[in-house]
């Protein structure tokens, strides 16, 4: 009689591969893993671990892969990937890693600086930060719509640049722009502008010059008009005396603001202009003494 003889194939390490030929994936994808060992005696049982934390398990009595699907739900679904096939002959084996990359649109860039005024002849800080977004993020700065910068990938951190200021041309406007390998995930920063230090809160309040100038004319009109309809011509002085010290009140209560000098100058130029009108004009009408002065 014939005999025959059967001789089991060695079991080989498995090859873990994605379906669809990519790792790049983005939230809520669908995906499927393949794990198959070419040789070995069926049947065969696969399992797919994430680190070491066992996913799913398939029995295959052919030679045909193990298919795992899976859906990427959050960051933690992204990870370290492995397969194992074992059979009662061989024992196990085990796949090399496989690691997904998601893939995450960008969220607008912030353009900041430690400070929004500069000196002339400043080196000011610009730093450019999209706080979401698929890693690694390339930067570029720009400056009116120039580009001022080389490409800078960047992982977690802000790209930085630097910028010389010479002249009021240096101060702005100044955008960034991030980008990263999702599709169409392009985004720009809102502007950011430079101040030369000490120039412009002067130039931001002539509103509060032309109110205390209003005050001062009100105040000085007023007191005209009980001097003349009210308060006897003798006592015509004291009042004068108040008058000429109400601006040097009015000024200390406005030099609380910024740009105190430039108040000071602008209400004595005034107040004398009108106390030097109503002088001249009280004279003429011979309304005051000598005395009453």
């Amino acid at each position: 009689p014939s005999l025959s003889f059967f001789f089991p194939e060695v079991l080989s390490n498995p090859i873990l591969t994605p379906v669809h030929g990519t790792l790049e994936v983005v939230m809520n994808q669908n995906v499927s893993l393949s794990c198959h060992s070419d040789s070995g005696s069926p049947p065969i049982k696969y399992t797919l671990f994430k680190y070491s934390q066992k996913v799913s398990t398939l029995n295959r009595i052919d030679l045909m892969p193990a298919l795992f699907n899976l859906t990427i739900n959050s960051a933690s679904d992204v990870g370290e990937y492995k397969c194992k096939a074992e059979n009662k002959i061989y024992g196990r084996r085990y796949s090399r890693s496989l690691n997904f990359t998601l893939e995450e649109p960008l969220s607008k860039p912030a353009l900041s600086s430690p400070t929004s005024q500069a000196k002339k002849g400043q080196n000011a800080t610009l730093s450019c930060l999209s706080e979401k977004g698929s890693l690694p993020i390339t930067y570029t700065f720009f400056k009116d719509k120039r580009r001022i910068s080389q490409l800078v990938k960047m992982q977690k951190e802000a790209a930085v640049t630097f910028v010389l200021i010479n002249t009021s041309s240096d101060l702005g406007t100044y955008k960034c722009r991030a980008e990263n390998s999702f599709r169409n995930s392009t985004k720009y920063s809102n502007s950011f502008n430079f101040t030369l230090a000490g120039m412009h809160s002067c130039n931001s309040q002539p509103r509060i010059i032309f109110l205390g100038l209003i005050l001062l004319a009100f105040v000085i009109g007023f007191a005209l008009a009980i001097r003349f309809f009210i308060i006897p011509s003798c006592k015509a002085g004291k009042l004068f005396e108040y008058l000429f010290h109400f601006p040097y009140m009015l000024i200390y209560v406005l030099s609380t603001f910024k740009c105190a000098n430039m108040l000071q100058v602008e209400l004595h130029s005034w107040y004398f202009r009108i106390l030097s009108t109503l002088l001249l004009t009280s004279i003429s009408s011979e309304t005051f003494t000598r005395q009453d002065f």
